[in-house]
C-alpha cells in the first residue's frame, strides 16, 4: 500500500524538480487490481440539474447552449449608463504574451551543458513556430522532446534554466468576460433565431454563470449555475411570463413561493417589469430567482424586434431548499462540513418513490397489505384477490408449492438505530412507520394511476431502498455513508401481485 511522505517530496521538488519527479513515479502502483463501490453516489447539485433540464422539457422549452465567453461591450449594449458598476462583479479574461526568444551562444551553451550537442536551427525552427502560435502551449515540451530527440525532464530542464523569459511571463489583460449572468448570451441566441422558427420561441440553457463576488459565504459562490429560461413572442408579457413560472416552479417541487416587483430596475430589463422569486427556507424567505421582460433598448441594440421574457433559477440555491442545505459551499463542494441528523431525523427523512395521488389509490394500497398480512402463512400453490372493482382485478399469488403466500422479509418494517437504516419485524430503534409491503403497495397503487392497463409487479431479494420504492434525500445518504454507517435492508420478500383489467 502506497503512502507518500509530502513534507520530502515538497522539499525535493524545490531543490531538484526534474530528479524527484523520476523518483517519485516509481512510489505508484503497477500492475495491481481495485474494486469499486457497487453504487456511486450523484451530486446534490447535478440531481436538481437533471430535475430542472427534465422539467423545462416537458414544459415545451427545448435546450439550447448558450455562449460563455463575451466581450465587456455586450454589457453595454444590456446596460447602458448601469453598465460600470456591472462590470465590476464581471472576471475579465488574461492571456500570456508568446515571446519573442532569441538563440545566443551563452543559449546553445547551456542546452550542450544538458543534452549535449544538437542542431541549433531547429531549436531556432521550434521557438519561432511557438511565437507565431503554430505550436499550443500544451504540446510546446513534446515538440522539444520530438524535434531535439531528447528526453522529457532534458526539454523541462532547458525551458526552466535557459529560456527564463518564460517564468517572467505576465498575463496581458483583454476585453473579453466570461458571463456574469446568462441573459448576457440570450441576447445572441434569440437574435440568430428571430423569425427563423414559429413563435412562441421558448428556449433554456443550464449553465455556469462566473461572479466577482466579494466574498463566498453561505449563500454565495463565485462559480454558481443557472437555469435560465427565454421565451420570445410577439405578444410576450411580464404576467404571461409570471403564470408560465408558477408551472416551472410547481415541476420542480416548489408551492410556497412569492414575488416582489424589485425597487431598482436592472437597465437590460424594462422599467418596473423585474421581480425577484423568493421560496421559504428553514422558516425564512430565500431569493432563489429573478424574472423579468428585456428592455426594449438592450433587445433593439442586438437587432431583437419582438418582446422577451427572461427568468433565471440559481440551481444551488434550489437545490438548498429542496434537499434542506443551510449551507451552499456544503452542497457544492465536499471539503466543508456536513450537517448531523439524529435517528428520528432519519427515519422522517424516508419517503415513497412513488405514492398514490388519489383517495382511491391509497385505498387500492391498503387493500394490498391487508391482504398479504392476512393470508401471509397460506401455502402455494394459492392466490387472493385484494381489490376488485368493474375496471379490474388485484391479486397476490404465489405458484410454487410448498411456499408461503409472501416471503419472511415482506413484512419487515424499517427503522433507525445509531444512524443505521435497517429492516425486521420487530423495531429495534427509531420507526419510520414504514414496512416493505405497504412501500410495495403505493408502487403498485400508483402504477395502476398512471398506467390503465394489465401488468405485473414481482418483489424477490430486497437489496436497497429503491427495489421497494423508497428512497432518502442526498444530503442524508451522505451523513450516513460518510461516517461509516449502513442502509441495510436485505431481505426475501417474494411477492407477487398481478393486476388485470377487465374487457
Amino acid at each position: 500500500m502506497s503512502k507518500f511522505n509530502i513534507e520530502k517530496i515538497i522539499k525535493g521538488s524545490k531543490k531538484n524538480f526534474e530528479r524527484t519527479w523520476i523518483e517519485t513515479s516509481k512510489q505508484l502502483p503497477r500492475d495491481t487490481s481495485i474494486e469499486l463501490p457497487k453504487e456511486g453516489r450523484y451530486h446534490p447539485f447535478r440531481e436538481t440539474v437533471q430535475k430542472c433540464r427534465e422539467a423545462l422539457y416537458n414544459l415545451g422549452f427545448s435546450e439550447i447552449e448558450n455562449k460563455t465567453i463575451l466581450p465587456d461591450t455586450d454589457v453595454y449594449k444590456q446596460y447602458g449608463p448601469e453598465s460600470p458598476v456591472i462590470l465590476d462583479r464581471a472576471f475579465y479574461l488574461a492571456k500570456l504574451p508568446r515571446p519573442e526568444v532569441g538563440l545566443s551562444k551563452e543559449r546553445i551553451a547551456k542546452t550542450e551543458k544538458i543534452i549535449g550537442k544538437f542542431d541549433s536551427k531547429k531549436l531556432q525552427e521550434l521557438l519561432r513556430s511557438y511565437k507565431k502560435g503554430e505550436i499550443e502551449g500544451d504540446d510546446f515540451i513534446e515538440e522539444f522532446v520530438i524535434t531535439l530527440k531528447i528526453k522529457t525532464e532534458q526539454a523541462t530542464e532547458i525551458l526552466d534554466k535557459v529560456f527564463s523569459e518564460f517564468k517572467n511571463l505576465k498575463p496581458e489583460p483583454t476585453e473579453q468576460t466570461l458571463r456574469s449572468h446568462m441573459s448576457a448570451t440570450w441576447y445572441h441566441t434569440l437574435s440568430a433565431l428571430q423569425d427563423k422558427r414559429s413563435y412562441p420561441i421558448a428556449l433554456f440553457s443550464v449553465g455556469p454563470r462566473y461572479r466577482n463576488e466579494q466574498k463566498e459565504d453561505k449563500g454565495h459562490l463565485r462559480v454558481h449555475h443557472s437555469a435560465s429560461i427565454a421565451i420570445m413572442d410577439p405578444e410576450m408579457s411580464l404576467e404571461a411570463g409570471r403564470e408560465i413560472t408558477k408551472k416551472i416552479l410547481k415541476k420542480y417541487g416548489f408551492e410556497d413561493v412569492k414575488y416582489e416587483t424589485k425597487k431598482a430596475t436592472s437597465k437590460y430589463y424594462a422599467n418596473k417589469q423585474e421581480e425577484e422569486v423568493f421560496a421559504k427556507h428553514r422558516g425564512k424567505w430565500l431569493e432563489i430567482g429573478d424574472i423579468g421582460m428585456y428592455s426594449v433598448i438592450s433587445l433593439a441594440n442586438f437587432g431583437i424586434k419582438y418582446p422577451v421574457f427572461n427568468a433565471g433559477f440559481g440551481i444551488e440555491r434550489l437545490a438548498m431548499v429542496l434537499q434542506d442545505y443551510k449551507d451552499i459551499r456544503e452542497l457544492a463542494y465536499p471539503q466543508f462540513g456536513r450537517g448531523e441528523f439524529s435517528d428520528e431525523e432519519i427515519a422522517k427523512s424516508i419517503s415513497y418513490i412513488n405514492e398514490p395521488k388519489t383517495e382511491k389509490g391509497k385505498k387500492i394500497a391498503k387493500a394490498i397489505e391487508e391482504t398479504a398480512r392476512k393470508y401471509k402463512d397460506e401455502v402455494a400453490p394459492c392466490k387472493f384477490t385484494a381489490y376488485e372493482d368493474n375496471k379490474f382485478v388485484i391479486k397476490i399469488v404465489e405458484k410454487e408449492d410448498g411456499k408461503k403466500l409472501v416471503g419472511p422479509a415482506a413484512l419487515n418494517e424499517i427503522y433507525v438505530e445509531d444512524s443505521n437504516i435497517r429492516a425486521d419485524t420487530k423495531i429495534k430503534g427509531e420507526s419510520s412507520g414504514i414496512s416493505f409491503i405497504k412501500a410495495i403497495a403505493y408502487d403498485v397503487a400508483f402504477k395502476i394511476e398512471q398506467k390503465k392497463e394489465s401488468f405485473t409487479s414481482k418483489t424477490k431479494i430486497v437489496k436497497s431502498l429503491s427495489n421497494i420504492n423508497l428512497q432518502v434525500p442526498t444530503i442524508v445518504n451522505e451523513f450516513i455513508t460518510s461516517n461509516n454507517k449502513k442502509i441495510d435492508i436485505y431481505g426475501p420478500v417474494f411477492l407477487e401481485i398481478i393486476i388485470t383489467y377487465k374487457k
